[in-house]
């Protein structure tokens, strides 16, 4: 659980093992999670949360950047990164309930409009994607990991209305949860074990 919060607040970390992962393996997941072929997509995905499973299992640590490698052209400052990371921190405990930009900044007590532009500048993404993105990954794995509606589990990741909820899946994930759902259950009956 460490090992994704880190992973998903923009944290880089390095495998205590050796020869964990190729450049090959990287540069192939990366087109492949851009593919237009639905199954090779998913296939990637899959093979990144194993990789991370992996990691976990064999142990890791952060990667403390150097001062040069972390400022970008942006440069963002310790005072941005700080509140950045406490605004993450509130969209993880926080991303499945009704959430607002002023409830963000309101949290970490700065004005919504500058919360918005540091949280941009610092993730190269908007607040309001970035929630986004954490509600669809909470909605797929409910969709491959459990019997609930899909309803149920639009909700229960933080969507309060139905046709925004599968017009945005459909968007992020290229197809619609009922077609997501039974991949994936596809998928785990053909798997090995």
């Amino acid at each position: 659980r460490d090992l994704i919060n880190h992973v998903t607040h923009g944290m880089v970390v390095k495998s205590l093992a050796t020869q964990q992962l190729s450049t090959f393996e990287v540069l192939r997941w990366q087109q492949e999670t851009s593919s237009p072929n639905e199954q090779i997509r998913q296939l990637a995905i899959d093979e990144i949360g194993l990789m991370l499973k992996r990691f976990s299992l064999s142990g890791w640590q952060p990667i403390l950047l150097n001062k040069a490698s972390r400022t970008h052209k942006n440069s963002v400052s310790r005072h941005a990164q700080f509140y950045v990371s406490q605004i993450l921190g509130f969209i993880a405990d926080n991303y499945d309930q009704a959430l607002t930009i002023n409830d963000v900044a309101e949290h970490v007590k700065l004005n919504a409009n500058y919360a918005m532009g540091i949280f941009q500048r610092v993730m190269q993404l908007t607040m309001k994607q970035y929630i986004t993105a954490m509600r669809i990954n909470h909605v797929r794995a409910l969709l491959s990991d459990t019997d609930k509606t899909i309803l149920d589990v639009a909700l229960t990741a933080g969507f309060r209305s139905s046709s925004r909820f599968y017009s945005t899946f459909s968007k992020f994930v290229g197809m619609s949860p009922q077609q997501y759902r039974k991949l994936s259950q596809q998928r785990r009956q053909t798997m090995p074990g």
